[in-house]
């Protein structure tokens, strides 16, 4: 079991809040957009309905056709959302879900209350998983793939589901931090047999507040997927399921609806940054390398650098007023509130999560402020 002290190091280092470049800003300072947010909320106060109305319905259309699907599912949280697509497919007891041991711990939480066992696949140097090793952790248990796309980053979808289609498995993305990630014309959450979206505020398509969606082609998964989210009832009246309550609001579903005019901009301003912190990081450390305009393979939701001297350079940056993240610092097959034995070999990841740190990267952010970011990591790596 991890001591106190030991997690205690891989806490995030600083608590202070006064940096002048912070990692994530949340705030809504566009004066337009915080006036139309707040009459949207004024119209449903006003009149009506609060719940699971025409703006959820109208919000699940929206977010299928944005992914190229047929349906989408609004509900309360990206972790509701994996736990009810996995749901939905009857996964559960005795089946195997191969998945990545770097993710954030709701991956591995949705998966265990299935009943489903993980099993964890090492991962390449872009952070996702392997798939030429996906074919050695395959058995006759296995039900399903569930690839994360880590950082925003895209994961070699094409080799996953082809290995998928030759042993018969499904294959739900967990998209969580990928919104509008894209590969050709086809965006996250258009290549498996499900896709799950987290749309908190901390997301590149920000709810205001705990959000999530799923989205799918197939009418009867569709139609399971009303009636898990919620109490397992069909016509809101008879339980045919045991399930609780995951059913989304009509005011966040208006909000949200707000983002599908945005997501582009943003994700365009996103990539111009991303590709001027590798101009500029390129020949100072590891980092992902210069993308040309047309590669939209990842919305940087993070945006990560790998340092040998990770703690010293973090504390550095601490200390010329840089917030950064580690995202995150344990494998999910290491934390104690799980521990898997015997342990994964994932010699990758076992290396990566003691290197990665994710830089600020934000819409309040200027391009001066990245030079600043650069400016400070050079100057460690160069004196040290």
């Amino acid at each position: 079991m991890m001591s106190k002290e030991f997690l205690g190091e891989l806490f995030d280092q600083s608590t202070k809040n006064d940096y002048s470049i912070r990692f994530r800003d949340l705030r809504v300072t566009d004066v337009v957009l915080r006036q139309r947010l707040t009459s949207i909320i004024d119209e449903i106060l006003a009149h009506g309905p609060i719940l699971m109305g025409p703006r959820v319905e109208k919000f699940e259309s929206r977010i299928a056709e944005y992914c190229g699907r047929r349906y989408g599912v609004g509900v309360s949280s990206g972790t509701d959302a994996l736990y009810l697509a996995l749901r939905a497919y009857n996964l559960g007891d005795g089946d195997e879900i191969v998945t990545t041991p770097m993710s954030w711990i709701a991956t591995l939480s949705a998966i265990l209350m299935t009943g489903a066992k993980p099993i964890f696949v090492d991962v390449r140097e872009d952070q996702n998983i392997d798939p030429d090793k996906l074919t050695a952790a395959i058995t006759e248990n296995t039900k399903a793939i569930v690839p994360v796309h880590f950082t925003g980053r895209l994961c070699d979808m094409d080799m996953i589901c082809d290995i998928a289609r030759h042993y018969n498995l499904l294959v739900i993305e967990d998209a969580a931090q990928a919104m509008g990630a894209q590969s050709g014309q086809d965006k996250a959450g258009s290549f498996g047999d499900a896709a799950v979206f987290s749309l908190n505020p901390m997301k590149v398509f920000p709810g205001y507040g705990e959000a999530g969606a799923i989205v799918i082609d197939d009418p009867k998964i569709h139609e399971k997927l009303h009636t898990l989210r919620y109490l397992g009832t069909q016509r809101k009246e008879i339980c045919t399921e045991i399930a609780l309550n995951y059913k989304m609001d009509e005011i966040q579903a208006a909000l949200l609806l707000t983002g599908f005019d945005l997501i582009d901009k943003i994700i365009d301003r996103r990539l111009e940054m991303a590709r001027h912190y590798s101009k500029r990081l390129t020949d100072i450390i590891t980092c992902a390398p210069v993308s040309t305009t047309e590669d939209r393979s990842s919305n940087y939701f993070d945006y990560v650098i790998f340092s040998d001297d990770r703690d010293k350079l973090r504390a550095h940056l601490d200390n010329r007023g840089i917030e950064t993240k580690v995202k995150h610092p344990v494998l999910l097959c290491d934390h104690p509130g799980f521990l898997f034995k015997p342990r994964p070999e994932i010699p990758v990841a076992d290396s990566l999560v003691k290197r990665m740190i994710s830089l600020p990267l934000h819409d309040k952010m200027s391009f001066s402020d990245i030079d600043y970011v650069c400016d400070a990591i050079g100057e460690f790596q160069y004196c040290g």
